[in-house]
């Protein structure tokens, strides 16, 4: 990471003047130099608190390494998704997160080609490998069940390598726990949305989970400290399948997970809740849940974890189920509704995970 080179503010201010010298300043090319650039802003719709962009390169020569794509990674364009980036540290988070541990773990994720950042401008970018031809699956769309199934596996074998591992605290000035003051202002933008997302949305809720969803809104710090008790691991903190890669016919890793803006410490049924109660449509999730957090346990065995049993992995699922609902409502409560995707995704979102908190009977899990 280097804290010196002129920061792009987004796509539309990248050269390849300054391509070639953040390239040359990792290593990536030592000889060639980049002589155009064709950058395209995807993801539009679902990266709310970032702006992506992919960018093809070209050369004045051949490199071995040198990158023929990229992806650049920047705060958000708008004012609302950049404050809420800067408010909970996440391109910070980010950034930290690739230069000091992304080469470390086995879960696949993107070589890092070039990061920088200035915390007193808020300024920030991360040069990342295009994963082509992997393709990243479609939350709107939900998961399917054997995608959920490799996520949960390598997720697990995740948890389990960072399972009490002595180095979290040392990783405690960047990472921090799930109820981190950073992070229990979550409450008071959940009661904000609240009105606003009743006023949409509300005809969605049976009375039982309106009750429910309105008692979440004072207990949300409670539903966090109650899953930062030990044993801690490493928390990517949205794993969905907006942020999951996969392999096709043509190539690419099995599993790649991308986006590690919220990634904290704290109880790692967190990601499982995170994924099937907002991802999986209730009639696949409810045929298969004990199956697949059972995968989840016996991964995490099989890997090592000692001090956790089912029963105790089951009920901290069912609780976590009633958080997926934190990101729902504050979403919806402040979502554009010209964003046509993102109105897509969250409904989609909030007809799984409604499903799930009444199927569970998710309310008995809420903290007193």
């Amino acid at each position: 990471m280097t804290t010196t080179t002129t920061i792009p503010a987004g796509p539309q201010d990248l050269t390849a003047a300054w391509m070639t010298e953040a390239l040359r300043s990792t290593g990536v090319i030592k000889e060639a130099t980049v002589t155009k650039i064709e950058p395209k802003v995807i993801g539009e719709g679902s990266g709310f608190i970032g702006q992506l962009a992919l960018v093809a390169l070209t050369y004045d020569k051949q490199e071995p390494g040198a990158p023929a794509s990229l992806v650049a990674k920047f705060p958000a364009a708008g004012e609302m998704g950049r404050h809420i980036g800067n408010l909970f540290d996440f391109y910070h988070r980010e950034i930290r997160f690739y230069d000091e541990i992304a080469e470390e773990i086995e879960l696949r994720t993107p070589k890092c080609y070039f990061s920088a950042m200035n915390r007193d401008t808020q300024e920030y970018i991360l040069l990342i490998e295009d994963l082509a031809p992997a393709r990243v699956g479609d939350h709107a769309e939900g998961c399917t069940l054997d995608e959920a199934e490799l996520a949960i596996r390598e997720i697990s074998k995740f948890h389990a390598a960072w399972w009490e591992h002595p180095r979290l605290e040392e990783l405690a000035a960047w990472l921090p726990m799930i109820d981190a003051p950073v992070h229990q202002s979550a409450e008071g933008a959940y009661q904000q949305a609240w009105e606003p997302f009743i006023q949409n949305f509300g005809d969605r809720l049976t009375p039982e989970m309106r009750k429910t969803a309105e008692a979440i809104s004072t207990r949300i710090i409670k539903l966090q400290t109650s899953i930062s008790d030990r044993p801690h691991t490493i928390i990517h903190g949205d794993y969905r399948t907006d942020n999951l890669f996969f392999a096709t016919p043509q190539g690419g890793d099995p599993l790649s997970v991308v986006d590690w803006q919220i990634a904290c410490r704290g109880r790692g049924i967190f990601d499982v809740a995170y994924l099937l109660c907002g991802g999986l449509d209730a009639p696949i999730r409810k045929a298969n849940e004990d199956r697949l957090l059972k995968l989840y346990h016996e991964t995490l065995v099989a890997n090592g974890v000692t001090d956790y049993s089912f029963e105790q992995c089951w009920r901290e699922y069912r609780r976590m189920s009633l958080y997926v609902l934190v990101y729902v409502v504050i979403s919806l409560g402040t979502l554009d509704f010209a964003n046509e995707r993102g109105l897509k995704l969250f409904n989609a979102w909030l007809a799984r995970a409604t499903a799930a908190i009444e199927e569970l009977n998710a309310a008995e899990e809420m903290p007193a």
